[in-house]
């Protein structure tokens, strides 16, 4: 984790698959990074506000595509509709950028010759239309806005 400037957030319009990528992924980010709250008393201001920008940032991207899972009620949520507007601000883009990463090299990790199983290609498959989706988001983050009529 590391301690950026705050960014406002800039809304990015997904389609469904991509608003569920970014649920899956946001939902990878907050785990990866909840080592963070078990030292959070040592840290001074500075570091605390960075745990707590991950936090908010994903929680925002989470009530915009949905939380996925059950329900309060035990029923399972519908997928988000679609088109789906998420804020995303540059601290949570380079999370995802992080675990896109990781992805690109969980595919290729899955490839080598060295690896302890055979490759599964629906495996692969599946991990690719996520990079995919991800690739996709990025471009349209680092797109200039459209200007506002």
């Amino acid at each position: 984790m590391s301690i950026q400037q705050r960014n406002d957030p800039r809304v990015i319009t997904v389609d469904r698959h991509t608003a569920e990528v970014v649920r899956s992924e946001t939902l990878v980010v907050l785990e990866s990074n909840s080592h963070h709250f078990e030292d959070v008393e040592r840290y001074g201001a500075a570091g605390r506000r960075a745990v707590r920008a991950v936090y908010a940032d994903a929680f925002a991207v989470l009530d915009a595509v949905g939380w996925g899972g059950a329900g309060a009620d035990g029923r399972e949520q519908p997928p988000p509709p679609s088109p789906v507007a998420i804020p995303l601000t540059a601290g949570h883009m380079a999370q995802l950028r992080e675990r896109r990463r990781d992805l690109g090299h969980l595919n290729l990790d899955r490839l080598s010759p060295l690896a302890a199983e055979p490759p599964d290609p629906a495996a692969i498959d599946a991990t690719r239309r996520v990079v995919q989706a991800l690739d996709r988001l990025q471009n349209a983050f680092t797109r200039p806005p459209a200007p506002a009529a």
